[in-house]
């Protein structure tokens, strides 16, 4: 009996230290008020196209204190929430011919590692790191790795943070390209929409906060 109890204890201490090293702090995405959001630009010689959505949910795994250990996140957002402002070509944007919203409901950023990260700006309960990730992009059905810039803010909780959501916060912005082709993205067959009409690369702009608060 002594011997399994040492034995548990042991791999209790493991666990601990596990998480204190890999995992640092858990940052929940879904802000109820929707000031998260995702934008998705393309540029094309007959059309600019302007898309946005709100409904970003996820998490990120980080501790400002200890920001070399680096960290994890997922993000996801589903294909039917993109709105370029213009109903008929929202409904063409979840068809099969373009990002298939009923056999792909979700796109995905998966984060493997959060590195290179570089303390920029610092002052009373906040602090700003420079980082790149490397993540998996999931579209279509496709998934393809990728290295992201990104900036992440970590602010402690105060009656400003208070005013947006309850707990410390993190705030992150991440700006990177998409090309369509890598996702099978090639509109109706015959119509060469991509390349005229939709840019063939669409650059995509992330700007959420995240809480450590539960609930």
């Amino acid at each position: 009996m002594t011997t399994r109890r040492f034995a548990l204890a042991a791999l209790t201490t493991v666990a601990l230290v596990t998480v204190a090293v890999a995992g640092g702090q858990t940052f929940h995405v879904n802000d109820p008020a929707g000031r998260n959001v995702v934008t998705f630009t393309s540029e094309a010689p007959l059309e600019d196209i302007v898309g946005t959505t709100n409904q970003i949910t996820g998490w990120v795994e980080f501790d400002p204190m200890n920001p070399d250990n680096g960290g994890k996140a997922m993000l996801s957002v589903p294909v039917a929430s993109l709105d370029t402002g213009i109903p008929l070509r929202d409904e063409h944007l979840r068809s099969a011919a373009w990002l298939n919203a009923e056999a792909n409901p979700e796109i995905q950023l998966n984060v493997v590692e959060i590195k290179d990260v570089e303390k920029v700006k610092s002052g009373d309960g906040f602090h700003t790191f420079d980082v790149t990730v490397a993540a998996d992009f999931m579209l279509n059905g496709k998934t393809k790795r990728m290295e992201v810039p990104g900036r992440v803010t970590y602010l402690a909780e105060s009656d400003q943070t208070k005013a947006l959501m309850p707990g410390d916060l993190l705030a992150v912005r991440a700006e990177f390209p998409v090309t369509l082709a890598d996702f099978g993205v090639t509109g109706p067959e015959g119509k060469e929409i991509v390349g005229s009409k939709v840019g063939e690369t669409v650059t995509v702009d992330v700007s959420f906060r995240a809480t450590n608060a539960e609930g």
